[in-house]
């Protein structure tokens, strides 16, 4: 039996985490809650999502894919001195200011926040194929919510966007973190 275990509410951004878990390929434990918003948060040490390892418990998913891909998944990591850290990290943490700008984009100036984040990422990515030399795991981090944002605003007017989303989407191990048809692509 393994030490790591990941409470994974479906389509939240614990995805990002399930995702990386399938593409490293280690063995986890996987408790399934009903949704982040209608959780008892008695079910698990922490709100969601929630990460353990033995003795570390972690509930941000850019701390957890740091972890993840630092112990488990040195491929998907650059690690400190690397060529591509600084990028490697800035996009990892991206991620989570993309999905700020779609929570908030009833909010007034939120859309053009979101227009600016996705145009920066878009031309980032331009003709690549994942955002830093080869595939990682800040692609997990930053595929989810580039689909979030994606699930607000259809991502026509970002070709290199739609184009990268679908790359993510064809990998194996989003289909498995995502529930195969159950994650509806824009």
């Amino acid at each position: 039996m393994t030490d790591l275990t990941l409470w994974h509410a479906p389509l939240s951004r614990s995805t990002r985490i399930l995702w990386l878990l399938e593409e490293i390929g280690c063995a986890y434990r996987l408790e399934t809650l009903p949704s982040s918003r209608t959780l008892d948060t008695a079910l698990l040490p922490g709100s969601p999502p929630a990460l353990s390892d033995g003795e570390v418990m972690m509930h941000e998913t850019g701390a957890m894919a740091e972890w993840l891909c630092e112990t488990r998944a040195t491929h998907l990591w650059r690690e400190p001195g690397a060529p591509g850290r600084a990028g490697w990290l800035d996009w990892l943490h991206f991620a989570e200011t993309m999905v700020q700008h779609v929570a908030r984009r009833e909010e007034a100036g939120a859309p053009a926040r979101l227009t600016d984040a996705l145009q920066l990422l878009g031309s980032w990515i331009g003709d690549s194929e994942w955002l830093l030399s080869k595939f990682s795991g800040a692609d997990c981090q930053v595929g989810y919510s580039v689909w979030v944002a994606s699930q607000a605003r259809p991502l026509a007017d970002h070709p290199a966007l739609a184009a990268y989303l679908g790359r993510c989407a064809a990998r194996p191990a989003f289909q498995v973190a995502f529930g195969g048809s159950e994650a509806r692509l824009m």
